[in-house]
C-alpha cells in the first residue's frame, strides 16, 4: 500500500491541528473516560540515571473518543512527573497568534490560486475533494497548498470521528493543569506553523499531489496507524508514518529529523538536572529510523522501553 503523506502529518503538526478546535470552545476540564471504552496500550520509553527520570510517550494530536490510554504505567509515570513536555506549552494562549499566522502565512497572493501548476486531472481531483471537506471552496482555493493539504485533512480527520479536543497532547495538557503540575513546551506555534510556511514552491506541490494521489487510501492508513498505536506496535507505526516522509528528505528532515535532533539535545541537558519529566510528542518522533531515541543513542544515551500492558 502506498504511504499516504498527509495522513502521516497528523503526527507532526500539532499546532495545525490543534489552533481551529481551540479558538471554537473555552479550554474543557478533562472527561473522565467512560465505562466499557476500548483499551490501548501505546508505547512508552523511560531514560533514567540516579536522580534523573525522563518518560518519553508518543501521542496523537487528534484522537476518537472512548480510547483509554491513561492507565496502569502510562498513568504512573505521568503521576510521578514534577513537570510536563509538550510540542507545544499552551495552545490556548497561542491559538489566536497560530490563527493569524494562518489568515497570513497560509494566503496566496493575489491572482494565484491553489489549483495553480497541477495537471487537468489534479485539478479535477482536487475539486472533488473539496466538494467532499464541507469546507467553502473559494476558502480552499485561496490557501497556500501546504495550508489547503493540512486543511483538507482535518476535515477527513474530524469526519472518521478523530477529534482534535480528544487528542492525548490536549487531555495530558488539562490534567497536568488540573494537577498544578507545569507544563513546558519545546516549540511554539508560530514555529510550528514557519515550519510548513517555510516550503518551496515545489515542496508544497509535491505535499499537495501527495493528498490529491492519496485520499482514497488516507481512511485505511489512519486506521492502521491508530491501531498501531493503540496496540504500542511503535515498528510499524513507524513505518507508516515516517516512510511517505522520506520520499521527501527536505521536508522530512524538516519536520521529522531536525526537530527530533533538537529534542534529543535538550533530553540530554535535562539529564544533568534531578526531577521527573513526562515528555509527550507526536508518536512519530519516537518511531524509525530518525527518532528522538537514536539522536539520544548517538549521545550515549540508553532509552528502555516500559511494556505498558
Amino acid at each position: 500500500m502506498k504511504k499516504t503523506l498527509f495522513a502521516a502529518l497528523s503526527a507532526f503538526s500539532f499546532a495545525l491541528f490543534q489552533a481551529p478546535s481551540v479558538l471554537a470552545q473555552p479550554a474543557a476540564a478533562p472527561v473522565a473516560i467512560p465505562a466499557g471504552s476500548q483499551k490501548a496500550t501505546p508505547a512508552m520509553w523511560v531514560v533514567k540515571d540516579s536522580d534523573t527520570t525522563i518518560y518519553l510517550f508518543g501521542t496523537f494530536h487528534l484522537m476518537a473518543q472512548g480510547i483509554d490510554w491513561n492507565h496502569g504505567k502510562v498513568k504512573a509515570a505521568f503521576e510521578s512527573a514534577d513537570t510536563l513536555r509538550l510540542e507545544i506549552a499552551n495552545m490556548e494562549a497561542e491559538a489566536p497568534i497560530i490563527a493569524n499566522l494562518m489568515a497570513t502565512k497560509g494566503q496566496l497572493s493575489p491572482g494565484k490560486t491553489i489549483y495553480d501548476g497541477l495537471t487537468e486531472a489534479q485539478k479535477t481531483a482536487l475539486s472533488s475533494i473539496i466538494a467532499q471537506s464541507g469546507f467553502p471552496p473559494e476558502a480552499i482555493q485561496q490557501m497556500q497548498p501546504w495550508m489547503g493539504s493540512l486543511i483538507l485533512a482535518l476535515g477527513l480527520y474530524q469526519k472518521l470521528g478523530l477529534d482534535p479536543t480528544q487528542g492525548v497532547d490536549k487531555t495530558l495538557d488539562g490534567l497536568a493543569r488540573a494537577a498544578n503540575k507545569p507544563v513546558e513546551g519545546f516549540e511554539t506555534g508560530a514555529e510550528q506553523i514557519g515550519f510548513f510556511a517555510s516550503l518551496t514552491d515545489q515542496q508544497q506541490k509535491a505535499m499537495l499531489v501527495s493528498t490529491i494521489e492519496d485520499w482514497d487510501q488516507a481512511t485505511n492508513m489512519l486506521n492502521d496507524m491508530i491501531d498501531a498505536w493503540k496496540t504500542g506496535n511503535a515498528d510499524k507505526l513507524g513505518e507508516l508514518m515516517n516512510t511517505s516522509l522520506r520520499n521527501q528528505p527536505e521536508l522530512s528532515k524538516l519536520i521529522l529529523a531536525d526537530r527530533n535532533e533538537r529534542w534529543a539535545e535538550w533530553i540530554s541537558a535535562r539529564m544533568a538536572k534531578p526531577g521527573t519529566v513526562f515528555v509527550a510528542v507526536g508518536a512519530g518522533h519516537l518511531s524509525g529510523p530518525d527518532s528522538v531515541q537514536t539522536f539520544l543513542k548517538q549521545r550515549g544515551i540508553k532509552s528502555t522501553r516500559i511494556e505498558t500492558n
